[in-house]
């Protein structure tokens, strides 16, 4: 597909980067053109973000400031032998079951517009509030040309998903069937 977009739009040969994490080749803004150290949005940025924090943690947790800080906060989690409660009946059971005699937590139901289908959600508020939309809008504004709101891309999403194909079958099995063949 990216090579399918860079033919009809040569202009962009230069946004094309490979990911420092996995390789895979993705489309960047113009001002990160030509930059051999980017991470790709699907996955590899995240990881790489959350492995430099761990690793600042842990380095400063190493030095005697870090040190006293964790020793204080392991002594506030600790809670005094006398005030732990004794559990009854049983002396020796250490804990009762909180599943026995408990009643079923009702969860309340999602809008009827919503498609869950292997943990990929469909809604409006789910695509506004995605990680990914900067980047969607980023790919979109560069192919078009025009420099798109998130709004205005979550908008494109919408009327693109309501599209119906001609021919007889349930609307929900047409969207699986498109999902299946384009993945998010």
């Amino acid at each position: 597909m990216l090579d399918s977009i860079l033919q009809s739009h040569p202009e962009l040969c230069g946004c094309v980067v490979s990911c420092a994490g996995c390789g895979l080749r993705f489309l960047t803004h113009p001002r990160n053109a030509g930059r051999r150290n980017l991470r790709c949005p699907f996955g590899c940025r995240q990881h790489h973000r959350r492995q430099c924090s761990c690793q600042r943690s842990t380095a400063y947790y190493r030095t005697a400031a870090g040190k006293a800080k964790k020793k204080r906060l392991n002594a506030r989690r600790q809670v005094p032998p006398a005030a732990q409660p004794q559990p009854e009946g049983d002396p020796q059971a250490t804990s009762p079951d909180p599943q026995v005699g408990a009643q079923p937590a009702s969860k309340p139901l999602r809008a009827a517009a919503e498609l869950r289908r292997e943990d990929v959600v469909l809604d409006e508020a789910s695509v506004a509030n995605s990680p990914m939309l900067p980047y969607v809008r980023m790919v979109v504004s560069l192919i078009e040309g025009i420099a798109f709101t998130c709004r205005e891309v979550v908008h494109l999403l919408r009327q693109t998903l309501r599209q119906h194909r001609i021919g007889a079958g349930c609307g929900v099995d047409y969207l699986l069937g498109f999902l299946h063949r384009h993945p998010p």
